[in-house]
């Protein structure tokens, strides 16, 4: 991000605190968080202890510092001695008048979960109990001064836990990445790719091959291969088409960069394809996983983030604490025993597959699951993300307890309940079945798009969602289906999504829209999403579709997925 834009964003951010509360940890105790409704400071000196944030775990002692984004958890544990600690619930927010990105990259510090161990903990502690001490006064100037203290330290803490960082600088090569995820079928350069992540050519090369084992371009090939080697297999494009399609003007260039690339002509690889088995890719184009099998004379052998499960038989009653594993589930032929559901007031199951979950029990949210209920089911395994780290131990002991990433490939998840099942080749048919799906899909629609983009955009509160090619739906229109993704969204950012403010929506200039609305969940359309369809609506050369969030953005399992391809077909081919 350029540095007068990244000052801006200091400038117009107000930091406004939202509670304060202190306490003591005694040896032996827990101090828990799940699901943060806001960001938080949690300041503590003291004893030894263990923390876990997000699934990730430390060793802590005499006096640290972590910030936690909203939406985090975490538990800390006193060993031998008391721990004490301030909890600072805050948040940042836009000073008014302010029509711009709201802290746009991942790794910018208030949109950061860190644990800092400060060199001065006795002046951190002390300070932390003056904020206490205006907060508990009440309203008034008191409060407007813990606000002020507030984002002194917020201050002190980002310039020291930097300078032990040896200074931040922007994730570069997710930046590049997901613009290319985004944008590989469009005319790329070197330059342009180094002028998005802020830093010279020869810099972004050695750190892209460092992070990915290929150079930026390399990615970029490979990704329009993938993409190319899809539709010679599934559709009847010619070979003109396909070149044009993935970003060569020159189909002779795209034939020898193919063979090169796949050793054989794209004319014999097309012949052969029908005999030869699937290539399978993740759709993220990202190489680590967290998840996967391994065999054993026994059986697989499943790797998961708290260890190792190994499949000795399929198991009957399967408690799954996100609504996405049920869907894997369903997409082979069975129902969890147990499952969490969405909404506020009455739960649900989503409407798409909700009449395959009649004999499942409700479980709970996600954010807040039954943990009673949990027990009260005597599953034979349990199936949780790591937002659920607080709770592990207990689940461990109701059932065996695997944990996944939740931002994992569904993909990878299918695979892996495939082998818990034995329906492998089902899971393996599925996959084939998309990749074939999305190939004929997208020569469709690139016709139709020729010059034209697509936004995916979600109204939340005051602010709107812009999702780029990093998030899993996004990933789903930008790269399996290639749907050009509007300018906007190339600018550097390594999230999965920019967080504007309403009338800055117009800046997006995208085509089409897919709006991400909330109306099923909260039984009407809010505020913001009545300002975002009337601005768009204004534009007769905007149009404007609006999709259940429910099913685009909680549900990542295959059959909801295969839901949203229908959507896109139905609205950009009608």
């Amino acid at each position: 991000m350029p540095q007068q834009e990244q000052a801006s964003l200091w400038s117009d951010t107000a930091v406004k605190t939202l509670d304060v509360r202190s306490g003591t940890v005694p040896p032996g105790g827990v101090l828990s968080e799940t699901g943060l409704a806001a960001s938080q400071l949690l300041l503590a000196i003291g004893g030894q202890g263990g923390l876990v944030m997000n699934g990730e775990g430390c060793h802590v002692q005499a006096s640290f510092a972590c910030h936690a984004v909203k939406g985090s958890a975490y538990t800390l544990s006193a060993e031998s001695d008391n721990i004490h600690y301030t909890a600072i619930s805050y948040k940042a927010i836009p000073v008014a008048g302010a029509a711009h990105v709201l802290f746009p990259q991942r790794n910018h510090p208030l949109r950061t979960s860190f644990i800092h161990h400060s060199g001065s903990p006795a002046e951190l502690h002390m300070a932390a109990e003056r904020i206490a001490a205006k907060w508990s006064r009440g309203e008034g100037l008191e409060r407007f001064h813990a606000n002020a203290l507030l984002q002194g330290m917020l201050y002190e803490l980002i310039m020291e836990h930097e300078r032990g960082q040896g200074g931040v600088e922007p994730d570069m090569v997710e930046v590049v990445a997901a613009y290319i995820e985004g944008h590989y079928r469009q005319e790329l350069g070197l330059k342009e790719l180094a002028a998005l992540a802020g830093c010279g050519v020869r810099q972004l090369q050695r750190r892209f091959k460092q992070e990915k084992r290929l150079g930026p371009m390399e990615y970029v090939i490979r990704l329009r291969m993938e993409s190319a080697q899809r539709m010679l297999r599934y559709t009847d494009a010619s070979i003109g088409e396909i070149a044009e399609r993935t970003g060569y003007r020159d189909m002779y260039y795209f034939s020898r960069a193919f063979k090169k690339h796949y050793g054989v002509p794209p004319q014999l690889f097309r012949r052969t394809a029908a005999s030869a088995p699937a290539v399978l890719s993740a759709p993220s184009g990202r190489s680590e996983s967290v998840a996967f099998p391994h065999g054993s004379p026994q059986g697989p052998l499943i790797h998961h983030l708290r260890g190792e499960y190994l499949v000795t038989a399929a198991p009957q009653r399967i408690a799954v604490l996100d609504v996405q594993y049920a869907d894997h589930l369903h997409a082979l032929g069975m129902s969890p025993a147990g499952s969490v559901g969405f909404g506020s007031g009455s739960l649900n199951f989503p409407a798409y597959f909700h009449e395959r979950l009649i004999t499942t029990e409700m479980l709970g949210t996600y954010e807040y699951p039954d943990l009673l209920a949990v027990e009260r089911l005597r599953p034979d395994l349990i199936i949780c993300t790591e937002v659920h780290a607080p709770h592990y131990e207990r689940l461990s002991q109701v059932a065996p307890t695997i944990m996944f990433k939740r931002n994992e490939s569904w993909q990878t998840i299918l695979k892996l309940f495939g082998e818990l099942t034995g329906k492998q080749a089902e899971a393996e048919r599925i996959i084939a079945d998309y990749l074939r799906r999305t190939a004929l899909l997208s020569a469709e629609l690139a016709p139709v798009l020729a010059g034209k983009s697509v936004a995916l955009i979600r109204p939340r509160e005051s602010i709107v969602r812009v999702h780029t090619a990093s998030h899993r739906t996004g990933a789903v229109l930008y790269r399996d289906l290639g749907l050009p993704a509007p300018r906007f969204v190339a600018e550097p950012a390594s999230d999965t999504a920019y967080h504007i403010s309403v009338d800055r929506l117009p800046a997006v200039h995208a085509n089409y829209y897919f709006l991400l609305s909330n109306e099923r969940m909260q039984e009407g359309i809010s505020m913001t999403e009545h300002s975002v369809r009337g601005m768009l609506g204004a534009d007769k050369r905007q149009l404007i579709y609006p999709v259940d969030a429910a099913t685009w953005i909680g549900c990542y399992g295959p059959t909801g997925i295969n839901c949203i391809l229908d959507q896109v077909a139905q609205a950009l081919l009608a």
